[in-house]
């Protein structure tokens, strides 16, 4: 956490204008000396440190248990037919992802805020009715995630790594230790 806290103002270029605090439970607090810096800030999300995600919002007295719990992502959508790349095929994958914040049709790409205590999306069908070769057919479309680091690969978790995954299957092997300790026992 010191770590964070020492680095991510240098990150955003801002470190003799914000002093860093650690809250504890994972948290920690920001304070900027001026507003334009915090506006700033907010506008280039996501960030990422040490490969997991960074959840940033303005304080705020009453919150949630699970504040802070947003990140806005910017998502290109592949696979959509020329013919429906709009701005309400766009805010239809957004607002069935989370919260649309803006739409980029020119690069195929929508931007998000996203619950990072619920699973990712990558791919979706969308109902692709009224085109010249859809008719009321399904397509798969993909979903990547610009900035996207240390999300948990079985499960598409933000909040542990694969090998913490409650999804994992796991190792009934005995441990390394443990071979070797039958491996070089006489019989």
């Amino acid at each position: 956490m010191k770590a964070l806290i020492t680095n991510i103002p240098k990150i955003w270029k801002l470190e003799d204008r914000v002093v860093g605090t650690e809250l504890g439970h994972r948290m920690f607090q920001f304070v900027f000396e001026k507003e334009e810096d915090i506006d700033g800030v907010l506008k280039l999300q996501p960030f990422y440190f040490d490969y997991w995600m960074l959840s940033l919002a303005r304080w705020q007295p009453k919150r949630s248990q699970n504040f802070p719990s947003e990140i806005p992502f910017w998502i290109r959508v592949l696979g959509i037919p020329s013919e429906f790349r709009t701005a309400p095929t766009y805010e239809s994958i957004g607002d069935a992802i989370g919260r649309t914040v803006a739409v980029d049709v020119e690069q195929g790409r929508v931007q998000v805020v996203v619950d990072a205590f619920k699973e990712l999306c990558f791919e979706t069908t969308i109902d692709f009715k009224g085109g010249v070769f859809y008719e009321g057919e399904e397509a798969l479309v993909s979903l990547r995630y610009e900035k996207l680091f240390g999300y948990c690969k079985l499960c598409s978790s933000l909040c542990h790594k694969d090998e913490k995954c409650p999804l994992e299957k796991k190792n009934t092997t005995k441990s390394p230790k443990r071979k070797r300790e039958i491996h070089y026992k006489k019989t």
